[in-house]
């Protein structure tokens, strides 16, 4: 290739050379006169010989030179290229989006609950409390979205927070703007997070739900340790809590006690049909979210809890578990103030279309007393619960559901309140799976009071359009 281009221009130059025209082209002979300053002996004129070899090598040198710089600036830049497209992917796999909005309305004042003015119903409280602190209901059946938020807590004194306020008027809300993140980083190792953004009228709240790093020690068994923000182990309904999972809005009258996210450590091993998870955490399983300030309570000895799961070849699965947890009872220092909590769960999935899950779950915080007032001192919790949740796919897109649940407990905190919550829910919905990204549900809960207190409006219809990026 050089040597051709060498020739090239050497050939370009001659040609040049050859169509000059002679100095006395078109003068005859004969007829030539020379300068008037011309001499016999002066020298004739010099003869430009052009570019030698060196020179042409070396220009040849030098766009060669060239050429390979460009050719390499073009491909680093390819190359840069390349990989931001590649990380702008990977940030797709790492980075997941969503966005819950709905709307709803609730019956009455939009609280599940009423005061026992007069002590009409529960007279054996009189004297001790005061009516108006004395609660029929359940502050937590009047939820609206996958939060498990009520619409209004009314005087509620043991659920704190009253985010929405709504009372009985119709609202629209934007439920949750989630962000979550999940990135397996190597060797063994992964990140899983998960922040929720909550406009409500009180102020705008950023939720952490869960934050962990995961442990897969080995690649012979199927076993994951999870250190951090971890969800909880009891039960089932927890696995599909948050919007883009949950078939329905809302969560079940005994979400409260399985839900939870503690901090702490959590293991999980599977082999064959055997599924065991046990965990330890600072504090109970239960939701937070629903829980009073925390200024004291019993962190030397932490909470222990597991759950055992059979898998039986029903359908898809017939799965059939048993869960507990035991520890100190949060809300107070003594150590020896222990709470407890069992459950039972079962799960059945796709049965010619047909799937149910069921759970029960009792538990108690035995509070602490030390006057004549019971549980002034620490607060006294004796719980049981149930729910059931079918549902069939009809089509590809459309899943109707009905679940029914049910919740009997008493809490007690000294002077401060009284709950005799005796609550059974009928909830009727749809689930429609527009695309595998785009949701949108609606469903009616019929509220009833068991018992002899009367029954009051707490009826709720509430909806839920979920758009996720993955």
């Amino acid at each position: 290739m050089r040597v051709a281009i060498v020739l090239a221009v050497l050939c370009t130059a001659r040609a040049v050379h050859a169509d000059d025209p002679p100095p006395d082209a078109g003068v005859p002979m004969g007829d030539a006169a020379p300068p008037a300053d011309a001499s016999p002996d002066a020298a004739p004129p010099p003869v430009d010989a052009g570019p030698t070899m060196e020179d042409l090598a070396a220009r040849v040198d030098e766009l060669e030179y060239q050429q390979k710089r460009l050719a390499a600036q073009l491909a680093r830049k390819a190359s840069e290229a390349h990989k931001a497209i590649d990380a702008l992917a990977a940030l797709g796999r790492f980075l997941t989006a969503f966005v819950d909005v709905g709307g709803y309305a609730v019956g009455g004042d939009g609280s599940g609950i009423r005061s026992d003015i007069g002590h009409l119903y529960y007279p054996k409280y009189a004297g001790r409390l005061a009516g108006q602190w004395v609660f029929m209901g359940d502050p937590l059946s009047t939820t609206i979205n996958s939060l498990g938020e009520p619409a209004d807590t009314s005087d509620s004194r043991s659920v704190p927070v009253d985010n929405l306020k709504s009372g009985n008027n119709p609202s629209l809300i934007v439920n949750s703007l989630g962000l979550a993140i999940g990135k397996n980083v190597g060797h063994h190792i992964s990140i899983s997070a998960l922040a929720e953004l909550l406009p409500r009228p009180t102020g705008t709240i950023v939720d952490l739900e869960y934050a962990h790093i995961d442990l897969r020690p080995t690649e012979d068994e199927n076993l994951v340790i999870e250190a951090g923000k971890i969800d909880s182990v009891l039960g089932v309904e927890y696995r599909s809590q948050d919007a883009p999972n949950r078939l329905g809005v809302t969560p079940s009258l005994i979400c409260r006690y399985t839900c939870g996210r503690p901090f702490g450590v959590e293991a999980r091993w599977v082999h064959g049909g055997l599924t065991a998870t046990g965990s330890i955490t600072d504090g109970d399983n239960f939701d937070e979210r629903f829980e009073p300030s925390v200024t004291v309570h019993a962190s030397s000895l932490p909470t222990g809890a597991g759950h055992l799961q059979w898998t039986f070849p029903v359908g898809q699965g017939l799965e059939l578990g048993v869960s507990g947890a035991i520890g100190p009872q949060a809300d107070q220092p003594d150590l020896a103030v222990v709470q407890w909590h069992v459950g039972f769960d079962a799960r059945l999935s796709d049965l010619d279309g047909w799937n149910a899950v069921a759970e029960y779950v009792q538990g108690l915080q035995p509070g602490k007393t030390t006057t004549i007032t019971p549980c002034n001192a620490a607060p006294c919790l004796d719980y049981k619960g149930a729910y059931l949740l079918v549902d069939r796919r009809v089509t590809s897109w459309f899943t109707p559901y009905v679940r029914l649940d049910w919740r009997d407990a008493v809490h007690q905190n000294g002077v401060v309140f009284v709950y005799e919550s005796h609550v059974a829910r009928a909830t009727l919905g749809v689930h429609f799976e527009l695309t595998s990204r785009i949701l949108a549900k609606a469903e009616y809960t019929f509220n009833r009071e068991l018992g002899n207190i009367p029954q009051f409006p707490d009826d709720i219809v509430t909806t839920s359009i979920v758009v996720a990026t993955d």
